[in-house]
């Protein structure tokens, strides 16, 4: 006869084990060519440009679909490349910039840019990207991208699939990117999803005190950060 102390055990386990699924896609496609210049109070970085890079990532649930998918890959692909595809080769033109004052020329086919430390540029209006963002930094791209990617993705269908949570990643170098993460909401408003992406909603208040050129990159590689006060270039 077997004690109580040492009777095995009859007990089965009564419901599944704690999972989540989620899908991670990063292709050589999800890339865009683009112009910029990050400005801010007291502060104007020299126009140049990136090979920026977004990747997108799925939180799903403990339970897949009836296909087997968290979501099908190539449903991802096609909106992450079209995405890349409005911002590919054009100045990413920050339309709601507080340092930089927008005018459109007489005949309406250009885009005039006077900035606070006195720049002016000059862009063709069908040569910019005219972004709902404050600063074209990679992190507001990211925000601008994450709407994007949802309207075309349907939010609904997502959560019906246990999809909770997207997040999107720029890269603008190898090494140097931003991640923007949010609950996916259940609405397929375009408007209600941009208000979400509202980048002035995402920014503190109050003035940033620009930081100095480095006394190592001043002295080896003479390399200008912008309108930088300990420097003057």
């Amino acid at each position: 006869m077997v004690s109580p102390e040492t009777k095995p055990s009859t007990n089965t386990m009564s419901s599944p084990p704690q999972t989540n699924f989620e899908v991670n896609v990063s292709k050589d496609t999800f890339k865009f060519n683009a112009a910029h210049f990050v400005a801010y109070n007291g502060f104007r970085e020299r126009l140049h440009g990136h090979n920026y890079k977004l990747s997108i990532r799925l939180l799903g649930s403990r339970t897949l679909g009836q296909d087997g998918y968290v979501l099908d890959f190539g449903d991802l692909k096609a909106v992450a490349k079209k995405v890349c595809k409005e911002l590919n080769e054009y100045f990413i033109l920050p339309m709601h910039s507080d340092v930089i004052s927008i005018q459109e020329d007489e005949k309406g086919q250009n885009f005039k840019l006077f900035c606070q430390d006195g720049a002016e540029f000059s862009f063709p209006k069908k040569d910019c990207a005219m972004l709902p963002i404050v600063h074209s930094t990679v992190e507001e791209i990211s925000i601008y991208c994450w709407g994007q990617i949802l309207i075309g993705l349907d939010a609904k269908y997502l959560i019906q699939r246990g999809i909770h949570t997207m997040e999107v990643t720029c890269a603008e170098a190898i090494g140097q990117e931003a991640v923007f993460r949010m609950k996916i909401p259940d609405t397929n408003d375009s408007e209600e999803i941009l208000n979400l992406c509202s980048v002035k909603s995402y920014i503190q208040n109050g003035d940033i005190v620009p930081k100095p050129c480095l006394p190592i990159i001043q002295k080896k590689e003479n390399v200008s950060c912008g309108t930088c006060p300990q420097c003057g270039k």
